[in-house]
């Protein structure tokens, strides 16, 4: 390993560019018993710890300005020549479970796709498939009252509401750290969440819509902090988001008591019919905006749907 001087000192400790340790071992499972991916299932090897003709892996570390998120920056660029404009790039949150979930074959469909994207995984320095209290700040937006920002808010037991200082480092910090390494199409810098990612997503978009040029939720959880993101969508002005693209997917296959942080049976649909008028709204305004059901899929399962989904919007022209 390599460790070579950031430029970004005001908000990252370090960088780190990794020579990947090749393995032959075969991919993790993807989920624990039910097949539901697991936050707190350890990832072993990865689509970028095994030699590929395809694309150039990196890591890269970061560190949060008040030292408390540290960030695991895997970049993946095609070993193709850049288009004249530069590369697309698909941005994926929780990075970790992201790297755990592709596989070569979709390693293979991108470069065979018109324009082969570069992928950006931002996840957290730790062994499992996430971080669950750093995302929990990271991805929810800051709630506020009468033009007044609240106390950070707490929603079952976690701290939240730092969605726009993740936003600044990604702006500040990952996106200058990803167009230092190969030359990027500025017109196509995607977006990618499920979960709390998905409502980040829609949290970036309402409040800072041409921060990317498509954006990408799956399952996003609008019941955060009582529909905090509701209150955000009234206050926005769809227009401002004329022409972007928005896939807005969703599982319609009951969770089982218990399993993950989506709400279930009234919450659940009305958190589902959210969202829907929103992506409605969003095309009345002008967006190529989508609402998409998977009734086979849960949740959990929805990860992987998503990304797929991602993945396929990213290497289109």
């Amino acid at each position: 390993m390599r460790v070579f001087p950031c430029p970004f000192l005001a908000a990252v400790l370090f960088c780190v560019v990794a020579v990947p340790a090749y393995s032959q071992s075969s991919p993790s499972a993807s989920a624990q018993p039910g097949g539901r991916p697991g936050a707190q299932r350890i990832v072993e090897s990865t689509i970028a710890d095994r030699p590929s003709a395809l694309y150039a892996f990196e890591k890269h570390s970061l560190r949060s300005a008040d030292g408390q998120r540290h960030y695991r920056i895997e970049i993946a660029i095609p070993k193709t020549p850049a288009p004249a404009a530069g590369f697309p790039v698909l941005y994926m949150l929780d990075g970790n479970a992201a790297m755990d979930t592709l596989t070569q074959n979709d390693l293979d469909q991108l470069s065979a796709s018109p324009r082969s994207p570069v992928l950006v995984a931002i996840g957290y320095e730790v062994a499992t498939r996430n971080d669950v209290v750093s995302r929990a700040f990271d991805y929810t937006p800051p709630t506020g009252s009468n033009g007044q920002p609240d106390a950070q808010p707490v929603v079952r037991g976690r701290v939240g509401g730092g969605a726009d200082i993740f936003m600044q480092l990604i702006q500040e910090q990952i996106k200058p750290l990803v167009r230092e390494r190969v030359a990027v199409d500025r017109q196509r810098e995607y977006l990618w969440g499920h979960s709390y990612g998905g409502l980040f997503a829609l949290h970036i978009l309402f409040t800072q819509p041409d921060a990317f040029a498509r954006y990408i939720a799956g399952d996003p959880s609008a019941w955060w902090n009582d529909g905090a993101l509701l209150s955000e969508w009234k206050a926005f002005d769809a227009r401002q988001a004329s022409g972007k693209r928005v896939a807005i997917l969703v599982g319609t296959k009951p969770r089982e008591p218990g399993r993950g942080i989506a709400p279930s049976g009234q919450a659940a649909a009305d958190s589902r019919q959210s969202v829907q008028n929103i992506a409605q709204g969003l095309r009345g305004a002008g967006s190529d905006a989508t609402y998409e059901t998977f009734p086979d899929s849960s949740h959990g399962d929805m990860l992987r749907v998503s990304l797929t989904r991602a993945l396929g919007i990213a290497g289109q022209p």
